[in-house]
């Protein structure tokens, strides 16, 4: 019998290890799955990053309603959904027979995936349990990721090796199903089903502050201009991370390092990442989350700096090291952004909106790199533009208002719709 007070910190594990499936399975693990597709059906670059592009693409269509979905109906089925979808996206591409059954997969049945066992799902489950640490709690499930991304890409490289990468696939399929399913049956939708209220935040005794009751449709969320700006500058950060990570091993194989090199970076990158999640999980209960977005950022900079010209091993370790501790913090970070400025009532909607803003972001960088990389023979014009990516972001980060416990939106917006 697990007693009441145990069931928030529950729905942590939950959290984490669906995060760990859905990020280590579908992002962290793409660039490696993708080198036996590339060299089977002797695709471009470009033609490679596509997956990507579809899948991203997929989860712009299915978010909004996912979103809606996750604050109606309930989060575990719609889990195990998900995980089944991915189960059979793992089937379905180990008997592809033409690159572009690859991304058909991607953006029609991965999509479920990315989508509900990621931050939609994880981070509206926490939002629900926790108030007091929800930044915390935000960082140590958003470890999942890292958690994913360390275990999975060196998993499905060693089995590649061992079994061909068409039964790896499906042996990898069947993991996922047996692992990630009793996982999600462990959630509980909401607090009060357990007999559970979580307290409100310190030092602050609004209600309605706290539960985001005066966003209570979706014209008063997108009149918001806040849900705009947050979208458009952690865009640029979700989409320069994913086209990185789904162009490191390609990239890393362009410097003359071997497959089994680029996956240990990947591994390196999420293992680096789990700090990251920590440290601006704790920074985002104690100080303006707006300052931690900023060091991700120029942490992330600074990592894609590292890759230019014709980096050797050592500054590819660093480079990736830097990379994940930054990427690291963007999931608990943006979480409490959109946690503290719009309330718990309405955090699957208002995700689920802001999907698709980000969309074109992640739609269109990996293809982009992929691109460039055909044309130029080289990534190092797609950092650069990753950089400058970040930088506007960092720019566009003061037009957020500040959000935290007590604090109100201040340009009139928040009217009752």
């Amino acid at each position: 019998m697990i007693r009441t007070h145990h069931w928030p910190w529950l729905q942590l594990v939950v959290a984490f290890l669906i995060q760990a499936t859905g990020a280590g399975a579908l992002s962290y693990s793409y660039s490696v799955i993708a080198v036996p597709l590339a060299e089977t059906f002797d695709a471009s670059r470009m033609a490679l990053m596509l997956g990507l592009t579809c899948m991203t693409l997929g989860a712009g269509v299915v978010s909004p309603m996912a979103g809606i979905a996750i604050d109606r109906l309930s989060l575990r089925l719609i889990m195990v959904f998900a995980i089944l979808m991915t189960s059979l996206g793992f089937v379905a591409l180990s008997v592809t027979t033409a690159m572009w059954q690859v991304p058909a997969i991607y953006g029609l049945v991965f999509c479920f995936g990315y989508v509900l066992l990621g931050p939609l799902s994880a981070s509206t489950l926490l939002a629900r349990w926790f108030t007091r640490k929800r930044g915390l709690a935000l960082g140590i499930a958003g470890a999942g990721t890292s958690f994913g991304g360390f275990l999975f890409p060196p998993l499905i490289s060693w089995l590649t090796d061992l079994l061909g990468w068409r039964v790896a696939l499906q042996v990898f399929a069947a993991v996922i199903a047996l692992i990630a399913i009793p996982v999600a049956l462990m959630a509980a939708d909401r607090p009060a089903l357990k007999g559970y209220t979580p307290p409100l935040p310190e030092g602050d005794a609004d209600h309605e502050a706290h539960t985001g009751a005066r966003f209570n449709s979706t014209d008063t969320i997108i009149r918001h201009r806040a849900f705009w700006v947050i979208a458009i500058s952690v865009g640029f950060m979700f989409a320069a991370f994913t086209a990185t990570v789904g162009s490191l091993t390609p990239f890393v194989l362009d410097t003359g390092a071997t497959r089994e090199q680029g996956a240990m970076l990947i591994a390196n990158l999420a293992l680096a990442a789990v700090p990251g999640t920590l440290l601006f999980g704790w920074c985002a209960d104690r100080f303006d989350v707006r300052l931690a977005l900023t060091a991700i950022m120029l942490l992330m900079m600074l990592g894609l700096a590292l890759f230019w010209g014709t980096p050797d091993m050592p500054r590819l370790f660093a480079g990736s090291l830097i990379l994940g501790l930054g990427g690291g913090g963007m999931l608990p970070v943006w979480s409490s952004l959109l946690a503290q400025t719009y309330g718990v009532l309405n955090y699957g909607r208002v995700m689920g909106l802001m999907s698709p803003v980000l969309l074109p972001f992640n739609l269109l960088t990996p293809p982009l790199a992929g691109w460039i990389r055909d044309v130029t023979g080289s990534y190092d014009m797609a950092f650069v533009a990753f950089v400058l990516l970040l930088l506007l972001a960092v720019v566009m980060i003061p037009l957020i208002e500040r959000s935290g416990p007590g604090s109100r939106p201040v340009d009139g917006e928040a009217v009752k719709g």
